[in-house]
């Protein structure tokens, strides 16, 4: 009787072996999202410590510029079109 249920598949061999599998995928899976942190922590320190990052994301990101700076809007037309395809769009001032 215990050798059926060992071999059977609630409880048994077939079930811990799924089980075993299912650690390892989820083991993996949280080796790599301590990677992303770790990344992510560096990322938020930089933030927190070095106005250049901040800088640099208001820039590529908000289109922000310094007080006394221009900021100027390359606009691409379109093959065979005269017409432009966006509208300028305005830019705001870091300090």
């Amino acid at each position: 009787m215990l050798q059926v249920r060992l071999l059977s598949s609630d409880g048994g061999v077939g079930e811990l072996l799924a089980l075993q599998e299912q650690l390892k995928r989820l083991e993996t899976s949280l080796e790599n999202q301590r990677l992303v942190n770790a990344q992510l922590e560096i990322h938020v320190k930089d933030l927190q410590t070095q106005t250049a990052a901040v800088e640099t994301i208001a820039r590529q990101t908000l289109g922000m510029v310094k007080k006394n700076e221009v900021f100027i809007n390359v606009i691409e037309l379109q093959a065979g079109s005269n017409e432009l395809s966006e509208t300028p769009s305005s830019a705001e001032t870091i300090d």
